[in-house]
């Protein structure tokens, strides 16, 4: 909403009112987040610190507000925060315990599907869920089996989060575009790429390499592979990555010895 001149002659004339010692043309508050500092005209006032941010940290989890009240979490769920995912070792804000194998998982891996649960039956081979969860930083969410209907509106959340902030050529046309997670073996820190959805696993592979800046000696011999990993599956390098892939899914990055 804009403000009309009418608007500002009248916040002017309070401030004039309220506060002679101030500048009666500073109008707006700064964003109380010291990294920002932001002027806004309109600041937005936080309903739990009650301090006042511009609209880029005017939510509770972007400014990290000390304020906000513990959700109530159901007692068949356990909430791991400082230990790392057994399958890519991501300590992801909330990690869970799952309730059948006791086994430490991200949101990405909470599936029983996806971190291999001991409790599957072991004569299945394993394939690639119809719709495997997105990785996600929500709490409250249950290591129960779930809808199709719920699953997807997961995937969709997490797309568009990954819509604002992947990395990507700009020249992949929006409806060509797959955006998947990427997370290297050695960091933490999950990294959204689109990519073409024609694009084989080596040329993704590539331009993740080029983009992170780290070594990809896979054209050459006697060198680690730098190969890219669903699940516990090597994906193959001349292979479509939408083969095995859909928008929202994650892969891990890492190095493998040459066979």
């Amino acid at each position: 909403k804009s403000i009309t001149f009418i608007e500002i002659i009248y916040k002017i004339m309070s401030v004039l009112e309220t506060d002679g010692s101030r500048d009666p043309f500073c109008i707006g508050e700064h964003c109380s987040v010291k990294s920002c500092g932001t002027l806004d005209f309109l600041p937005i006032t936080c309903n739990f610190c009650k301090l006042v941010y511009c609209k880029e940290h005017h939510g509770p989890y972007t400014h990290k507000c000390e304020k906000v009240p513990e959700p109530e979490q159901k007692s068949d769920v356990q909430y791991e925060s400082s230990k790392p995912c057994h399958i890519c070792q991501l300590t992801d804000i909330v990690n869970v315990v799952c309730e059948e194998c006791a086994s430490v998982c991200c949101m990405s891996h909470r599936i029983l599907e996806q971190h291999n649960c001991k409790t599957l039956p072991t004569n299945q081979p394993a394939t690639k869920p119809q719709l495997p969860p997105p990785t996600s930083s929500v709490k409250g969410v249950s290591l129960k089996r779930k809808g199709a209907k719920s699953l997807a509106l997961e995937r969709k959340v997490m797309v568009m989060k990954m819509k604002n902030k992947s990395s990507g050529p700009r020249s992949v046309p929006p409806e060509e575009r797959q955006f998947i997670n990427v997370i290297r073996e050695t960091s933490k820190e999950p990294c959204y790429y689109h990519f073409s959805k024609t694009w084989s696993v080596g040329r993704c592979i590539d331009h993740v390499a080029n983009h992170l800046k780290i070594r990809n000696n896979n054209d050459k011999v006697g060198c680690d592979m730098l190969v890219m990993c669903y699940g516990e599956q090597v994906l193959p390098m001349s292979e479509m990555l939408a083969k095995f892939t859909e928008s929202g899914d994650t892969v891990i990055l890492k190095y493998v010895p040459q066979s």
